[in-house]
């Protein structure tokens, strides 16, 4: 049976070539969302924390406890405690991680100690005393540079302690280098606690080391030890005056990965809860866990993205497998049914077939996956739809589930490939011929209308939608903490199927009607044509299907892609207001307090009526590349007046009018009338105000209504409101916190506020002219030393959005699903037209015979080829665009009412279609080419020989 089997595959060896690569592809495709979901969720987790330590300054890695012993502990129990906590952190809890560390340490304090500034026989309260500790740090030896002095000794010297001090601390406390201090317990009444000597001044050995995660401000107070020597001297007597203890471990948060995500989540957990029992004493901190809360949350967004982007792709693929294998089946069905009569078995048939496609599927099991892992890897430089830049590569490998996955595949792709031999192999050869020369009986779907019955699913799901969109508009909440329907990520494929299935009710009838129509004036190659597909057995209709599902998906992904970035990008835009943001740190006429001074001492420190000292304007102005730079002042602190009500929760901008509507960002489709419309309102009326909209609904405002303003210990300001607005740089009219009302705004003239107010801090925003670059702007303001409290690059921003691991998924995803609708709609394009064509081998002979020439046999099938196949890929960019209108706003429910501002809105791009029709054009012409070839090739008298054997 296998030699049987071989034979029939050689005999159809193009088709069975086309299957296999689209078995491959399909396996590779399927094989590709475990490899690419954990590929992207691996670097989304690896960016996510090392973000984090950029932006806070913090290590990921750090795992910290601290015991805070003087308030919770006497005397006699501080050793007995800190031994016990020791033990369960160092050999339990730290161990639990199992993660490679960098290094662990353990710290102890004595923070009750005063140092007298004056030589006396006796100290007491009454004294000039200084504030100071005595501590020790494991390994700091090793983590240290000495500036000035040397290291202390592990010894006593003459019943001296010796100790050494940060720079900052030598400054702050005024320390001397080589001199004795005294240092007293207060507790005690001030007795002499121990003798130290300062002999070092010491420094990171380097400041990117991780040992300092906290840097060595918590050291400025602090004498530092021997370590040994501290254990020895004051963690054995059990009257110590140890007031804390600390210990520190930082692993390689890069170690983590995915395999061992969930089990760190469960120690973490479970330690939580053992110091919570301790949480009077103890206090326990480890960064990653935040950032790992947050990782799955955005890890549920992404699986919900890549299913919902992934579905119609897998749907599409599931029809390719149904589609070539019911063509290859109708191809051999005469050759089944002369086996039957001759005495094979049904099961001998299904068999034969089984081996066929077992053969099939264990190819494409095997180099599908190796495929993927190289698609993965092509997918993960994407910076946007079909767009690559160079970029470091996915960590992607062959786990277990991929091939599960593939296996899954495998088993789908076979039973699809029997399915239309179960029907063949029951039928004879007495029935084929009777079948063949009836009248076709309609399909099961039309009979059913399961097309409206889809049509009517869709609209279920987009009313679904409509509600689950209110609900997230109404409360703020991140769709995360909503129930998401799962129908939602199925009604885009539902809608094409549905719509697809329409059209080919209605296509019959569009047949006839271009035939009616044209009957008087047809020549012989429409007129063929016509004839052959009107009298078609609806072969061609799975066909149809399939391209008007890979097109509508190539679209939709296409215009996905342009929508998610182009808002990504909007928002970023729309929250800065302008190319650069900037807030300088504006002197003032404070008296400066010392540090470390007690509350009650800074209270008695009188100070005048604070003052700001305005910054020069033009070193702004004149940085590089800043074509036009403008004061903006905005206050999150503001309240409103009216004449019935009073209001908190106010923002307030100051802007120059003229100045504001060159530099600012806004999308122009936000408001009624144009933003410079509005502004220009303000240019000749310095008291007029723009109001958010919303407290025009909850205070009743109207326009002219006279309301005023304030801030801080500010006086009130009087105003005019000119109009409302629903939207304004930076403002976000959603409420952000859950359960919170959204702030209001007000927009008033700059130059009215700073005539009847104090002068205040205010921003600057900068346009920057179209060849600078961020770089030029930064490295001016470093050589300038301009002391910033906020410094924001829009073009700085959108970068970090093109790396953001889930923007990178849903990219990825978006075009592998694009790729593959492609391919697979030219191979299904080709399988299906070169079964076609051998099935009417005879049919062109006798029209060869009969004097037709080979131009015009290729004119009949381009004929047939632009009534089905230009027919289909019409409707499916057709429905690719109604589909993009209705379901892509499905894609923001992955994210909260709050972040979409400004509001999510479809945009398309002529680029990418372009891109879709250059793709949609390559399949055709390769196809048509391929169809020329093999036409050109048929012998007159063998075909005409054949037809009458």
């Amino acid at each position: 049976m296998l030699k049987t089997v071989i034979r029939r595959m050689f005999s159809n060896f193009w088709m069975i070539i086309c299957l296999l690569l689209g078995s491959i592809l399909t396996t590779a495709l399927v094989s590709c969302i475990p490899i690419y979901t954990d590929g992207i969720m691996q670097r989304m987790l690896t960016k996510d924390m090392e973000r984090f330590q950029l932006d806070t300054g913090k290590f990921p890695g750090e795992y910290q406890v601290t015991a805070t012993l003087n308030y919770n502990f006497k005397h006699e129990d501080r050793v007995r405690a800190l031994r016990y906590f020791d033990k369960e952190i160092l050999t339990n809890k730290i161990p639990q991680l199992d993660l490679p560390l960098y290094y662990v340490s353990q710290g102890f304090t004595m923070g009750d100690l005063k140092i007298p500034l004056t030589i006396e026989e006796k100290y007491d309260h009454t004294s000039d005393l200084m504030f100071a500790q005595l501590g020790t740090l494991s390994g700091i030896e090793d983590h240290i540079k000495i500036t000035n002095g040397r290291m202390y000794s592990k010894e006593r010297v003459d019943g001296v302690i010796e100790v050494i001090a940060s720079q900052q601390a030598m400054k702050m406390q005024n320390l001397l280098l080589d001199k004795e201090y005294i240092l007293l317990n207060p507790i005690k009444d001030y007795t002499e606690a121990c003798r130290v000597k300062l002999v070092g001044v010491y420094t990171y050995k380097d400041a990117s080391d991780v040992y300092w995660t906290h840097g060595l401000s918590r050291h400025n107070m602090e004498f530092m030890m021997d370590f040994e020597l501290f254990g020895r001297d004051f963690l054995v007597d059990e009257n110590s005056m140890v007031t804390e203890a600390q210990w520190n471990c930082g692993f390689d948060y890069h170690s983590i990965t995915l395999e061992n995500l969930s089990r760190l989540a469960n120690v973490y957990e479970e330690q939580e809860k053992w110091f919570a029992r301790y949480r009077s004493s103890l206090d326990f901190e480890m960064p990653v866990s935040t950032i790992l809360s947050r990782y799955n949350e955005r890890a549920k967004q992404l699986r919900n993205m890549l299913w919902v982007l992934t579905v119609p792709v897998l749907i599409m693929l599931t029809f390719y497998i149904f589609m070539v294998s019911q063509l290859i089946v109708s191809h051999d069905e005469n050759s089944i049914n002369v086996f039957k009569s001759r005495g094979a078995s049904k099961s001998q048939i299904f068999l034969s077939y089984l081996m066929e496609s077992g053969l099939i599927a264990g190819v494409a099991f095997i180099f599908g996956p190796l495929l993927g892992i190289f698609i993965c890897g092509i997918l993960g430089s994407s910076n946007g739809f079909m767009e690559f830049v160079q970029r470091t590569a996915l960590p992607v490998s062959l786990t277990p589930k991929v091939y599960l996955y593939s296996l899954g595949a495998v088993f789908v792709m076979i039973i699809t490939m029997l399915a239309p031999v179960v029907a063949a192999s029951r039928s004879t050869i007495v029935k084929y011929k009777q079948e063949k020369s009836r009248m076709k009986k309609a399909a099961i779907w039309k009979k059913f209308f399961l097309d409206i019955v889809l049509l009517l699913i869709a609209g279920y799901g987009i009313y679904r939608y409509q509600q689950q969109q209110k609900v997230l508009e109404a409360t703020g909440i991140s769709a995360n903490e909503l129930q998401i329907d799962p129908l939602l990520f199925l009604t885009s494929t539902v809608f094409v199927l549905g719509a697809g299935l329409l059209f080919i009710r209605l296509y019959p009838y569009l047949i006839r009607a271009i035939y009616w129509l044209g009957r008087k004036f047809w020549t012989p190659v429409p007129y063929i044509s016509l004839i052959q597909v009107g009298r078609s057995r609806g072969q061609e209709q799975f066909l149809m299907l399939f391209i008007i599902l890979a097109i509508s998906t190539g679209l939709f992904n296409a215009n996905s892609a342009r929508t998610v970035n182009k808002n990504i990008e909007d928002k970023i835009r729309y929250s800065i207001g302008a190319d650069v943001r900037l807030k300088a740190l504006w002197d003032d006429n404070q008296l400066p307090v010392m540090p470390g001074l007690p509350q009650a001492e800074k209270d008695k420190i009188k100070q005048p009526p604070l003052r700001y000292y305005e910054p020069n304007f033009n070193d702004y102005e004149s940085l590089p590349g800043a074509e036009l730079a403008t004061k903006v002042l905005y206050r999150e602190d503001g309240v409103m007046q009216t004449t019935l009500s009073w209001a908190d929760n106010i923002h307030i901008m100051g802007i120059i009018p003229d100045e504001f509507a060159k530099v600012a960002w806004f999308r122009n489709d936000l408001l009624p009338y144009h933003i410079n419309d509005y502004i220009n309102l303000m240019v000749d009326a310095p008291k007029s105000f723009l109001v958010s909209a919303n407290l025009k609904e909850k205070y009743k405002l109207k326009e002219g209504d006279t309301i005023h303003i304030s801030w801080g210990d500010q006086n009130y300001l009087e105003g005019v409101i000119y109009a409302f607005v629903d939207y304004w740089p930076t403002y976000n009219p959603n409420p952000v916190t859950k359960g919170k009302e959204p702030p209001g705004l007000i927009v008033a003239n700059l130059s009215y506020i700073q005539n009847k107010m104090a002068l205040q801090p205010y921003e600057v925003w900068i346009k920057k002219t179209e060849d600078a670059t961020d770089k030029q702007i930064n490295d001016k303001i470093v050589e300038k030393d301009m002391q910033l409290v906020k410094l924001q690059y829009t073009d700085q921003e959108l970068v970090k959005m093109k790396n953001d691991a889930l923007l990178q998924g849903m990219n990825g995803m978006l075009t592998l699903g694009f790729i593959a609708s492609m391919l697979i709609s030219l191979l299904g394009f080709l399988i299906y037209w070169i079964i076609s064509i051998q099935g009417r081998v005879l049919q062109f002979g006798i029209l060869r015979a009969m004097g037709m020439s080979l131009t015009k046999v290729i004119g009949m099938l381009a004929c047939e080829q632009l009534l089905v196949s230009g027919a289909a890929i019409l409707i499916g960019i057709l429905i690719g665009g109604i589909m993009g209108d209705l379901f892509i706003p499905l894609l923001q429910i992955m994210y909260s009412s709050a972040d979409q501002v400004p509001p999510f809105k479809i945009m398309a791009n002529g680029a990418d279609y372009i891109k879709v029709y250059a793709v949609i054009g390559t399949m055709i012409s390769m196809g048509f080419l391929i169809l020329w070839r093999i036409i050109s090739r048929i012998k007159i008298d063998q075909a005409v020989k054949l037809g009458e054997d």
